[in-house]
């Protein structure tokens, strides 16, 4: 379950793993918050509830809560990913809970998110760093596993990067620099920008929405580069076709969820990443094999990553291949049901019921 109402950050890989259950037999039902992309995308779905209401009053929680209890009390365990819910869980009586951990700011640095997490059987993580944060937490010894990314199967190299160009005005021998992410402060647009400056044989591809366009289009024109960057918007189907029509991915800083979902995405077509130095950036990315790293907000840092990638055809080549053939074997559906039931296999009293297979979930 997810107290959210939108395909993105937490909410999307939270589907994904409900999905990649029931894809391995599992009876899983998906609880979410009504409303908005998320309800449009799962409609007709039996397995996807739309019971949690947005946080408006206590009236509003306690409805949210009665629906949750009712639907959670026919599974043996119900898996979290945002403090509402898993508060909501909680006090709901679940019976077994385990919570994902997608943003470091969900870790135990205050009381309330220390209260929730004392009732936690397993934890679920979206990188390898956050559960170096979470093993000097007082519940280190719990189960955890790192939970991987599950790649839809669009996201696979395709030769349609030629048409996506034309259609964007791009010219076709363009080395092309892609970015994605919702455009606000903090996302490291900035940054991209500056370092696409310094790069004259580069267009760059900005894709997203959000308060910052205005800015961002303004300090194009400024930087003198307004001529060579497209803004094609938010993009959800399709996507995979902007990815075919890059040469280069840069992930400058991380959104909400930090399994960093559009690393692999990028991966996934055949396009190599340069990405900022983050927690968890590097379980996917390895350079030089599939990408580079460089220090986060550092421009000149990225522009000389940038020059180096653009003039080496080859090299982008290779390591769009190895990229996209690590997504291929890594970042699957069946990898990412296997390691969730491998985590609640081993959360401390789970024991099927009478003729039950793989432990349900919510």
């Amino acid at each position: 379950m997810v107290a959210a109402d939108r395909w993105t950050g937490a909410a999307a890989t939270a589907l994904q793993a409900a999905v990649a259950l029931r894809s391995a037999g599992v009876e899983c039902h998906f609880a979410h918050r009504r409303g908005h992309n998320l309800e449009a995308r799962l409609a007709g779905y039996e397995w996807a509830h739309a019971i949690l209401e947005p946080v408006g009053s206590v009236r509003s929680f306690l409805r949210s809560l009665r629906a949750l209890r009712h639907l959670a009390s026919d599974f043996d365990l119900v898996h979290t990913h945002l403090p509402q819910d898993h508060l909501l869980a909680t006090l709901a009586g679940a019976r077994l809970l385990v919570r994902s951990i997608h943003h470091p700011n969900h870790l135990p640095r205050h009381a309330y998110y220390r209260l929730l997490l004392r009732r936690t059987d397993a934890f679920g993580l979206a990188n390898t760093a956050l559960g170096e944060a979470l093993s000097r937490s007082p519940w280190a010894a719990r189960p955890r596993a790192v939970l991987p990314v599950a790649l839809e199967p669009r996201f696979r190299p395709a030769p349609v990067g030629p048409v996506v160009r034309q259609r964007l005005g791009i010219p076709t021998q363009a080395v092309v620099v892609g970015t994605i992410g919702k455009l606000d402060r903090g996302r490291g647009h900035g940054t991209f920008l500056a370092a696409l400056a310094r790069v004259p044989a580069a267009w760059g591809m900005v894709i997203g929405k959000g308060p910052l366009l205005p800015h961002l289009r303004r300090t194009a024109q400024e930087l003198g580069i307004a001529g060579r960057v497209v803004w094609p918007g938010y993009v959800e189907e399709g996507l995979e076709s902007l990815y075919a029509a890059m040469d280069l991915f840069v992930f400058p800083a991380a959104g909400s969820d930090w399994a960093h979902r559009a690393i692999a995405e990028a991966a996934g077509c055949g396009v190599p990443t340069l990405a900022a130095d983050l927690p968890g950036v590097r379980d996917l990315v390895e350079p030089p094999a599939t990408g580079e790293l460089f220090p986060c907000d550092d421009a000149a840092a990225l522009a000389v990553l940038l020059q180096r990638w653009a003039a080496n055809p080859d090299q982008r080549r290779e390591a769009g291949a190895e990229a996209a053939r690590r997504a291929a074997a890594r970042w699957t559906s069946e990898r990412l049901a296997a390691a969730c039931l491998e985590l609640y296999r081993v959360c401390p009293g789970l024991a099927p019921r009478p003729g039950a297979g793989a432990p349900a979930g919510a």
